[in-house]
């Protein structure tokens, strides 16, 4: 009995795992984190939630987009009226760049809101936190 639930509770483990030429690493959620500014965008690969935020701007989103994965690149969109966010990665370089923009809600009801955009270039996911603190050694 405990070995069917082992072997039922590693099947489906498994689904939420994303497969990398043929293997199957433990990647549950991925770190987009700017080279420059620290902006960062947290993304869970299995359901394509999604928070972003800004360190200048102390300003933060989140929500769902649509997961696309392709050998190593993995996309994700969530495009609307009031927002825009568009992330691309290489899973297998370790390298991504996303495009956030989306309108900052205001007490009065603007018909045009300001818009808040960022863009992140992330040149190596591995060393990238969920946190406004600047990479080391990157100009």
């Amino acid at each position: 009995m405990n070995s069917k639930l082992v072997i039922m509770g590693l099947m489906i483990s498994s689904l939420f795992a994303i497969s990398v030429t043929g293997q199957i690493p433990t990647i549950q959620q991925l770190i987009l984190q700017d080279d420059k500014s620290a902006d960062h965008l947290i993304i869970v690969l299995s359901t394509g939630e999604y928070k972003f935020e800004s360190c200048n701007a102390n300003i933060s989103i989140s929500g769902v987009g649509k997961v696309t994965v392709t050998g190593c690149k993995f996309d994700l969109m969530d495009i609307s009226d009031t927002r825009r966010v568009v992330a691309e990665i290489d899973l297998c370089e370790k390298v991504g760049k996303a495009d956030v923009a989306f309108a900052i809600p205001s007490l009065t009801n603007q018909t045009d809101p300001p818009i808040f955009e960022s863009v992140i270039s992330d040149s190596n996911t591995r060393d990238s936190t969920f946190g406004c603190v600047p990479k080391v050694g990157v100009k």
